[in-house]
């Protein structure tokens, strides 16, 4: 789980890309970022997870995550997304510092909009064009989709846990950095306990009171994210690649990748990461 800084895309206030995933190879570890993210399954599935709920998207459909919501994605299926995310300062100022303070957006609308999905197609088809005309059509649709959401796709934040615990977030930026930095190695809790001066039994209860999954998940979702690359870009055998990423014996990481994905990691690699190659 990470902090993630966001950058604007050339030509708008935020930023947008698409991305496609091949059949269940896409994998994004948990993480939080300021900015609202707006996620758009043009095509295909996407499973946006958060501590408590997993959503499913399927083709034509999209789903909202406010500031600094701790999430994680995955692709199911193979799948064409489209990702805006709008900077706090940006939303506040539009808002008139209204956003956060006062309303957070739904996450997934009460209702359908179809308007919406039509802009959002829009978005989708024209967002990288170097026509002035298309990036303004762009952005008015944009403006046109906050309008909705903000009329009547919002509840009120007031006494919200999450905006509670959002102070909580700089210590697990640092905490998460350090396993990112380690996760390699025989990690343990109570050693990440002890460097951040936390007694093991309180960080373990901490750890899963704010962030929404315990310490072992995240430490075997960085392990499975390098595994993955391991597997994909490289010819080294499961066994190394298992233990290069901090997996103790090849049982372990055969039992984790397995409760992820679904199927053993050379079965993985044989049915998606070859055909790529």
């Amino acid at each position: 789980m990470r902090y993630e800084k966001i950058s604007p895309t050339d030509n708008y206030p935020y930023k947008i890309f698409s991305f496609h995933s091949k059949s269940s190879d896409r994998l994004i570890p948990p993480h939080w970022h300021e900015s609202l993210e707006l996620l758009f399954c043009f095509s295909g599935e996407l499973e946006v997870l958060f501590s408590e709920h997993t959503y499913h998207l399927n083709s034509k459909e999209f789903i909202i995550i406010n500031s600094n919501y701790v999430h994680s994605t995955k692709s199911p299926a193979s799948s064409e997304c489209l990702v805006i995310q709008f900077p706090l300062d940006y939303l506040q100022r539009i808002t008139g510092e209204k956003y956060l303070k006062n309303f957070l957006f739904e996450t997934i609308p009460a209702k359908r909009y179809p308007e919406i999905i039509i802009h959002l197609n829009f978005i989708y088809h024209y967002f990288s064009s170097q026509i002035l005309g298309d990036n303004l059509q762009v952005r008015a649709k944009i403006y046109e989709l906050l309008a909705i959401l903000c009329t009547d796709n919002i509840f009120s934040s007031t006494n919200i846990h999450e905006i509670k615990s959002f102070k909580y977030l700089e210590i697990m930026e640092q905490v998460n950095q350090y396993i990112q930095d380690h996760y390699t190695q025989h990690l343990m809790i109570e050693e990440v306990a002890q460097m951040f001066n936390y007694n093991p039994s309180y960080f373990s209860r901490f750890y899963k009171k704010f962030m929404g999954i315990t310490f072992t998940e995240y430490l075997n979702s960085i392990r499975l994210d390098g595994a993955y690359k391991e597997m994909r870009d490289t010819d080294k055998t499961i066994l190394e690649i298992g233990l290069n990423n901090g997996f103790a014996t090849n049982k372990t990481f055969y039992n984790v990748f397995r409760s992820e994905f679904g199927m053993s990691p050379n079965k993985f690699r044989k049915q998606f990461l070859k055909k790529s190659n």
